[in-house]
């Protein structure tokens, strides 16, 4: 779902409360299409200054404005040229204004400062956010409207109308346009939309066919009145134009063709109903939420908007939340989705390679199960060996083919077989033939299984690596995992060429646990305890499996590891007390959780001393196997608490 200008009008007057006069004091960049910004707000009222966080996103399908409740996450250590330059001229200046021209998906913050502390002469600039799905960016101006600089530059090749690049002038976007009657003509505006203007809009639609593009097309191929009015009216998101239709024909999809003239009179009205908080702000926002079938699932975001959202009122399965604040609710909306989605990315290629290994393994695997089951014609060239040799004055030569009666086999009765000979040599010549073939499987026999048991640790260490990327929630852990395949020669090139994020992840940045021993090359392991006090160590890579089972543990803490898949190696530390049952059962959880079976609900979770874990014979880093194991099934949870 795309943000629309009545959500960012109420943005806007939420930001002229909360950061009126603020002062810009961080700026980084979470992701590649999005900029954060920390402002401190001084004191209204009763209430102190308070630092907030400001998210600007340009990204194709989830660009937005919103504050939000934490400090985002970020993706690189190092900050791009354009966050630099952004910390040269707004560290320290303070939002004067905040701009949305009417009924645009746009938001433009003025900041300022004094250009000497002697002087009441201020410098100001222009940070214009344009919330246009795959055209959004971010663009920085002077006062006089030059661009100093932008998240994504456009050239004249890609847009003739206008170019975004520094040193050129800022040109807002075209006007909103219509199509009527063959001309192009300015939108109606909502707030004042007439019946009139809407029947003549149908009418004129209805008689110039105009082709509608593959995007717009509904599902049923029929035109809807909701279509209509996202063509025709300034700023009219399909949400907003689906609330109005829903309004006055109780169905959001209603067909153009089936609205008579008596429905136009109270869909005008509807419109202006809806439109007027643009300009009263009376705002009313909400969250929609897709209940779940799963009691520990969270419900699911479907829609948002800043008015009451009967459209959804009326289903069953959904849950809709109030709230003041429409920042909080964005805030939910796109909870970490942008985030998830730059680190898939980062992800990818790493993942791409281990699939390809793996698919690799698997053809070779049932290549040597092939190879397993030619252990029967092995056999069968023995025979005709020794069939030969007993019956070589009774095989003439030059036949290609004799039946000899196998007294080799079987204890009462004997059977005929069919021997196949090559008419140049005699009977010994082809038993000698035989016998070749039959050593030469042989010797291929026995190296088979051992090139099946290590084609199966190969698997499994890939498997794992997939699971180590899996359960890599930032760059540095994402750069460990890449270190890991690198080492396993899966990765032409060093160990790890981003030394940063190594330095990153050794140093644990961003995790809790800062202070503490590092082992070299995995990362922190995750430390948790739970409410009857004890301590449990979470491996979420191979290294950290490797530190915690072998390093940190005592032979007689618990040891715990989902069954069957690829994942954490959880420890409880013992301390010389009994473990209860409810720390195993939630210990387990955790477990479950760290693995690749996180989405599953019942998940199966061995647990033993640590005394009887091993390590795989010829296998990579956390590579283990274990014995004396009791199962415990578990939900997935990532807390103990």
């Amino acid at each position: 779902m795309h943000v629309d200008a009545i959500t960012l009008a109420a943005v806007a007057d939420e930001w002229r409360t909360l950061l009126a006069g603020a002062r810009i004091d961080t700026i980084i960049q979470p992701t590649e299409h999005a900029i954060a910004l920390q402002c401190y707000a001084p004191a209204a009222q009763e209430q102190g200054g308070r630092n907030r966080w400001l998210y600007l996103s340009a990204h194709p399908q989830m660009a937005r404005v919103h504050l939000t409740a934490l400090k985002p996450a970020k993706m690189a250590s190092e900050p791009p040229t354009f966050v630099m330059l952004l910390r040269k001229y707004l560290e320290g200046a303070r939002i004067e204004q905040i701009v949305q021209p009417r009924w645009e998906r746009m938001l433009e913050i003025v900041a300022g400062y004094r250009s000497s502390p002697d002087s009441d002469e201020r410098v100001r600039f222009r940070l214009i956010v344009e919330v246009m799905g795959r055209h959004s960016n971010i663009i920085f101006c002077n006062e006089q409207g030059q661009i100093l600089g932008c998240l994504k530059r456009v050239g004249a090749d890609v847009n003739r109308y206008r170019v975004v690049a520094p040193g050129v002038e800022y040109v807002p976007p075209p006007p909103q346009q219509r199509s009527l009657a063959g001309r192009s003509l300015p939108r109606l505006e909502p707030t004042t939309v007439t019946a009139a203007q809407l029947a003549i809009s149908a009418v004129e639609e209805n008689a110039v066919e105009v082709p509608e593009s593959p995007r717009r097309k509904s599902s049923r191929g029929e035109p809807r009145l909701w279509q209509l009015l996202t063509d025709h009216l300034l700023g009219c998101s399909p949400l907003l134009a689906r609330e109005a239709v829903f309004r006055t024909t109780e169905d959001g999809e209603t067909l153009r063709k089936n609205v008579d003239e008596s429905l136009w009179e109270e869909l005008a009205w509807n419109i202006r109903e809806l439109t007027a908080l643009y300009d009263t702000h009376a705002w009313r926002p909400q969250l929609v939420e897709r209940a779940t079938s799963a009691a520990a699932e969270p419900a699911r975001p479907v829609a948002f908007a800043p008015y009451v959202l009967e459209q959804y009122a009326v289903l069953p399965e959904m849950q809709i939340r109030q709230s003041p604040s429409i920042n909080v609710l964005l805030d939910e909306y796109f909870a970490r989705s942008e985030w998830n989605d730059a680190m898939e990315g980062v992800r990818a290629p790493i993942r791409k390679i281990l699939q390809t290994h793996l698919e690799r393994c698997k053809r070779k695997a049932e290549l040597l199960q092939k190879e397993m089951e030619v252990s029967e014609e092995a056999a069968s060239y023995r025979l005709f060996g020794d069939l030969l040799l007993a019956y070589q004055h009774e095989v003439p030569r030059g036949q290609t083919s004799i039946e000899l009666e196998n007294f080799l086999e079987g204890d009462q009765s004997t059977q005929l077989v069919s021997v196949p000979l090559d008419p140049r040599f005699d009977a010994v010549g082809n038993a000698n033939r035989f016998f070749n073939k039959y050593h030469k499987l042989r010797r291929a026999l026995e190296l088979v299984p051992g090139q099946i048991e290590q084609n199966a640790v190969e698997m499994a260490t890939i498997e794992q690596l997939l699971a180590d990327l899996m359960l890599a929630e930032t760059p540095p852990e994402v750069a460990l995992v890449k270190a890991e395949v690198q080492t396993a020669g899966y990765i032409r090139g060093k160990a790890l060429q981003d030394k940063k994020a190594l330095k990153a992840a050794k140093k644990g940045k961003g995790n809790k646990q800062k202070g503490k021993a590092v082992p070299p090359g995995g990362g922190v392991p995750l430390q948790l305890r739970n409410r009857d006090g004890f301590t449990l160590l979470v491996g979420k890579n191979s290294r950290q499996n490797e530190e915690v089972t072998f390093r940190q543990a005592a032979s007689t803490d618990i040891w715990l590891h989902a069954r069957g898949v690829p994942g954490a190696h959880v420890i409880i530390k013992a301390a010389g007390r009994e473990i209860p049952r409810g720390t195993i059962e939630r210990a387990a959880s955790v477990a479950a959780y760290y693995s690749q079976a996180r989405g599953g609900k019942n998940v199966p979770v061995d647990y033993t001393l640590q005394r009887y874990v091993r390590h795989m014979k010829g296998g990579g880093p956390g590579m283990v196997t274990y014995e004396r194991e009791r199962t415990v099934y578990a939900e997935p949870e990532s807390t103990v608490e």
